[in-house]
């Protein structure tokens, strides 16, 4: 019988777990795969909701999701009494419908509050990156990342519970996901020189990376546009100033510090007069 993997990522209003794959895994294969050898996914992964896709503009992932709470809040709606409280509902649906379109961050030239939070390092200032947010109603936070406004990267943040969807920790989530994906991931410990400050199972498919990051209590799921995140170099040709180097004139005079260029003899010998 021919086996089929279907794989989406999480959509609005779904139960808890950001991906939903037909299992297709050998007996033996929920094992992490050896070193350099990244789980590599057969068939290309869909993006959900319906519609999104890689290079969308923000006000076109704005308009998927305004279509989302239409349809969530529709029976809503159906249900409720004609006035005050359809007037309620009509208006958070439109709050939610906005959060996107008000929430977008640019990293420009100023930094901003995502440099305290665990998203440091999914982006790079001055090279025309910005983020937008939005809370699922399962409640999940999936941040919508773009380069001059075309999105290429999204990453969801899913609290692990005993009995979860995704286990209780990233042990657990891991092996769900190998099993998922029908293929073992390639585990990358952390490296803090690289700009990696947790440790990854990383797999990909066709058209994008994936990454499940372990953040404790909360499993980051990274999907990324693999044409952008396997060039990503040549999109992020500005570096950050780092503000705490040391000024290079202060440098170059501490590197060498003066050195006595006499006689061994003399570096000891008392000035002429002094004991």
């Amino acid at each position: 019988m021919r086996q089929r993997l279907f794989v989406t990522l999480f959509a609005l209003g779904m139960a808890s777990s950001a991906l939903v794959v037909e299992p297709r895994v050998a007996e033996g294969k929920d094992k992490p795969a050896a070193a350099g050898t990244a789980g590599t996914i057969e068939k290309a992964i869909g993006l959900s909701p319906k519609g999104l896709r890689w290079a969308l503009t923000l006000e076109g992932v704005a308009k998927i999701y305004d279509k989302v709470f239409e349809e969530e809040y529709l029976p809503l709606l159906k249900k409720a009494d004609p006035g005050n409280e359809m007037q309620a509902l009509e208006d958070e649906q439109k709050t939610k419908q906005g959060i996107l379109r008000r929430g977008r961050i640019d990293f420009g030239n100023v930094p901003t509050g995502v440099d305290q939070s665990p998203l440091k390092g999914e982006y790079s200032y001055n090279n025309a990156e910005s983020m937008a947010t939005l809370r699922l109603r399962s409640g999940t936070e999936r941040h919508f990342f773009f380069f001059s406004d075309k999105l290429w990267k999204v990453y969801d943040e899913h609290k692990l519970t005993k009995g979860g969807t995704l286990g209780e920790n990233f042990a657990e989530a891991t092996k769900i996901l190998s099993k998922r994906f029908g293929v073992p991931g390639k585990l990358v410990p952390a490296d803090y020189d690289k700009g990696q400050p947790y440790d990854e199972m990383q797999w990909k498919d066709p058209e994008k990376t994936i990454r499940a990051i372990d953040r404790g209590n909360v499993l980051g799921m990274v999907y990324a546009d693999r044409s952008v995140a396997d060039n990503l170099a040549q999109y992020r040709k500005n570096k950050a100033e780092d503000l705490h180097a040391m000024d290079k004139d202060v440098a170059a005079a501490t590197a060498h510090p003066p050195t006595y260029a006499g006689k061994p003899e003399e570096k000891e010998k008392p000035a002429k007069g002094k004991k």
